[in-house]
């Protein structure tokens, strides 16, 4: 099945889970890399980042303090919102106040693994289509800094699978209010900054992308 059918195919499924449950508002698929695997028509692009981004922090936390998390319930005045793993990747959903919290579960922990088995028993196809991801902002200074963006070598390891290169060496970023620009990419050099999904970039580049240290910047790797 071709990679583009394929995520069709799960948008589509995704946009069937409002006649299941009618009070989920909307609903989308990433992998733990924050990489966005499908989405319904109902799910605007930046509410996805910032749910992403938020995830993020709490599970960082729970995996310090009780080894990881698979299940976020929230039930707030006024929506309720699940996140919960499935099969090495998150499904987020947001529902309406009314929303049976049962309903969402039982979406989550058998509607959406049946539909992942039933695609993959059709023609098993890698599950991270969409390379572009949402990383946080670094910044560098320095005389000898130079133009590239430094970017955790796990993000470039994984992107280098999914377009089959032996290298992604310049990247697409893109801010949120719009501007974009292209860079040559290498790995991020210190430990500690590793697997935290950041991406380090110049501050001449930050301040023509107009994005500060902290932000959130949409990257896509480009291929040579």
């Amino acid at each position: 099945m071709d990679k583009e059918i394929y995520a069709v195919a799960l948008n589509n499924a995704l946009n069937e889970i409002r006649n299941v449950c009618p009070d989920v508002s909307c609903s989308f698929i990433f992998t733990k890399d924050n990489l966005v695997v499908a989405a319904d028509e109902q799910a605007a692009e930046a509410i996805i980042e910032k749910t992403m981004h938020s995830f993020q922090t709490i599970e960082e936390k729970a995996r310090a303090a009780i080894g990881g998390l698979t299940t976020l319930l929230i039930n707030g005045k006024k929506g309720k919102a699940s996140i919960s793993s499935v099969n090495d990747m998150y499904v987020a959903m947001a529902a309406s106040e009314k929303a049976d919290l049962i309903c969402l579960q039982s979406v989550t922990r058998v509607v959406v693994p049946t539909m992942l088995r039933l695609l993959e028993g059709i023609a098993p196809t890698p599950l991270k289509l969409a390379p572009s991801q949402q990383l946080i902002v670094d910044t560098l200074s320095g005389f000898f800094v130079g133009s590239s963006v430094e970017i955790d070598p796990h993000v470039l390891e994984q992107w280098s699978e999914i377009l089959n290169v032996k290298k992604v060496d310049e990247v697409e970023i893109e801010a949120f209010g719009g501007k974009t620009t292209q860079c040559k990419a290498k790995e991020i050099g210190e430990e500690k900054l590793k697997g935290k999904g950041i991406i380090r970039i110049p501050e001449k580049t930050c301040k023509s992308l107009e994005v500060k240290k902290g932000e959130l910047v949409k990257v896509k790797p480009l291929e040579g």
